[in-house]
């Protein structure tokens, strides 16, 4: 195992000693590039449901009316029972009301870059798509509740992060180990005021962070030394798995797909 260090020209944190030599590395992060496309794509499909909303029903109230979440492709059971799989994707950028898009959106510009910044941007969109449909999977076989946002996919980073760390940790000294402990609480706190509170779909929370956990940790970074070591910082290359990588998004999507004809068949429904 390596050092990866999370510090380029853009970072403070000193990189950290890594052989008997001191020979240290860096890791260069990726620009949280993707993290606010999502952003921009979320705020965008809210903007269009209140306009929807208020041409088509009179009302600015048009993310609250179940009318405009159902068109808009909330995740509706029975409709997803006879065939209109898309809503498991398009539940993700959807939100019902303004507080649920605000915290959701805190949540993702918070977590976001970490998870971008060293999977990187192919890796993070790979892993935030998939988590997101295993949360919305999750909440088709266990909630009859319409039900939408991208809190699914958000559990996804954080079940990403936790895995990154859980690997890597000991290369960052104190702050992995804070940031697993932090990870650990946010985790426990969610998912208890998840089952406390109502209107909240926990199974689509525990579904996404399950699910980003795995495709993550067949997706992790693994690092190699540059060819010529010498003291002092030096970046750390990343390998090239681009093979068992794609097998392993191709295996995802394979279970997913699986997950969703046995959950058609035990789902509940209310209408």
């Amino acid at each position: 195992m390596y050092n990866p260090q999370p510090s380029d020209q853009s970072s403070s944190q000193p990189p950290v000693a890594g052989s008997p030599l001191q020979v240290q590395f860096t890791l260069k992060l990726a620009s949280p590039t993707v993290t606010k496309v999502l952003i921009g794509a979320n705020l965008l499909v809210f903007v269009a449901m209140i306009v929807f909303g208020k041409i088509a029903y009179d009302t600015w109230t048009g993310p609250e009316t179940m009318e405009v979440l159902i068109l808009f492709g909330s995740k509706v059971n029975i409709l997803i029972k006879n065939g209109e799989y898309w809503r498991l994707f398009t539940a993700m950028f959807i939100h019902i009301g303004v507080l649920h898009l605000l915290f959701n959106l805190y949540a993702l510009y918070a977590i976001g870059p970490l998870v971008e910044g060293y999977f990187g941007h192919i890796r993070f969109t790979i892993i935030y798509v998939l988590a997101g449909l295993f949360g919305s999977l999750a909440s088709y076989a266990m909630s009859p509740a319409v039900s939408a946002g991208a809190s699914g996919a958000i559990f996804g980073l954080i079940g990403a992060i936790t895995v990154y760390f859980l690997k890597y940790h000991q290369n960052f000294g104190r702050r992995g180990r804070a940031m697993l402990q932090n990870m650990a609480i946010i985790i426990v706190i969610n998912l208890a005021f998840g089952m406390a509170g109502n209107g909240i779909d926990n199974w689509g929370h525990i579904g996404g962070l399950v699910g980003g956990a795995i495709v993550s940790w067949g997706l992790l970074p693994r690092y190699q030394p540059p060819a010529l070591v010498r003291p002092g910082a030096q970046p750390l290359d990343t390998e090239r798995r681009v093979a068992f990588e794609t097998a392993w998004t191709v295996l995802m999507i394979g279970i997913f797909v699986l997950g969703v004809q046995f959950a058609g068949r035990i789902t509940p429904t209310i209408f």
